[in-house]
């Protein structure tokens, strides 16, 4: 029934603006009734960094949803090693803080302009070689000046904002959202 209607929502979207789709580039589909806690998956695309998935389960009042949206991450390198430009190292990243990694849904104020407003801290970690990245984060383009194209980023995961206010309502209410944890893979 929620696909259906979300089917009807784009293409009355579609009508009312002429043809043209919004600014939303994520999909959600009812996965099942049940509670977990949820977890993210970033799939990186080793053809293009700045044109991957992110696909976050999250339970909500006993529905599981799959949200995928598309992500960047990094400037387009896919040298997880390169501080401030590579994309994000694979592996987990754990809401408990094992290995240094966070994941934390924060309200973002300090720092990096372009690094607030709901964001996910990732902590640090380690990537294949000997360098340790740091600052890492889910974000989109700070409070606004989002473009399309935006998907670059100083070596976090980086989201369109419409897609970044649906995922932080979803995750908000979701259930045990203070066990959740991310596996990032190429």
């Amino acid at each position: 029934m929620l696909d259906v209607l979300l089917v009807i929502g784009v293409a009355v979207t579609l009508i009312a603006t002429g043809g043209s789709a919004p600014a939303l580039a994520y999909t959600e589909a009812v996965q099942g009734t049940g509670n977990s806690a949820p977890w993210f998956d970033f799939d990186k695309n080793p053809s293009s960094a700045l044109n991957s998935t992110l696909t976050a389960y999250v339970s909500v009042g006993g529905v599981r949803y799959r949200i995928s949206q598309r992500a960047g991450s990094g400037n387009g390198s896919t040298n997880e090693c390169l501080s401030n430009q590579g994309w994000l190292p694979n592996g987990y990243y754990w809401a408990d803080g094992r290995d240094s990694t966070r994941f934390e849904h924060i309200n973002k104020t300090w720092g990096n302009e372009v690094v607030r407003g709901w964001v996910w801290n990732l902590g640090s970690k380690k990537c294949s070689g000997s360098t340790t990245r740091t600052e890492l984060f889910i974000h989109s383009q700070g409070t606004s000046g989002w473009t399309n194209s935006n998907y670059a980023s100083n070596g976090c995961i980086k989201i369109n904002q419409t897609d970044r206010t649906h995922l932080h309502n979803r995750f908000n209410a979701a259930y045990d959202k203070s066990n959740g944890f991310l596996q990032v893979v190429s």
